[in-house]
């Protein structure tokens, strides 16, 4: 690709980039008005962990994600803290937006269930989307709610 034609992916990347911030911004905060206080607290740190995967922020992943954190993929196999955060790095994700979330808080679990589609660039195509519904586990701990665990499965 030419440093012209470079330029032109990077803009065009960038101006994806905001479009998509934009849109899950502003449909995160109308699915989080219904929301008791508790709920609304562990959606912050929820919305805070997909902010996090979209710039690739491993200080915000490796405070969100707890020690014991466990990430259940719908092929059978599991991986940890270190392994997530290594993938989400080399991912090229650049939209995320959630659907059908609900939160259930039980003391100092929750649990939040959503459907996603998550929209990956490419240099040589359209961007992929990638549809998915997912169920994450978090715990308060010294006041901080921490993700636990994460499952993803794929939807049609």
């Amino acid at each position: 690709m030419s440093s012209e034609g470079r330029r032109l992916f990077d803009m065009r990347l960038i101006w994806i980039l905001a479009a998509a911030f934009a849109v899950w911004a502003i449909g995160t905060r109308a699915q989080t008005e219904d929301f008791s206080a508790e709920a609304q607290a562990v959606l912050a740190v929820e919305d805070a962990y997909i902010a996090a995967e979209l710039a690739r922020d491993e200080m915000a992943l490796r405070r969100i994600l707890d020690d014991a954190f466990v990430l259940n993929r719908s092929d059978g196999t599991t991986n940890d803290k270190e392994a997530l955060i290594t993938s989400v790095l080399s991912l090229n994700m650049i939209g995320q937006t959630i659907t059908e979330r609900t939160v259930l808080v039980q003391g100092d679990v929750a649990i939040v269930c959503a459907t996603t589609e998550l929209t990956f660039a490419s240099a040589t195509s359209e961007p992929r989307v990638s549809r998915l519904r997912y169920t994450s586990t978090y715990q308060n701990r010294d006041g901080a709610w921490r993700m636990l665990a994460l499952h993803m499965s794929a939807r049609t």
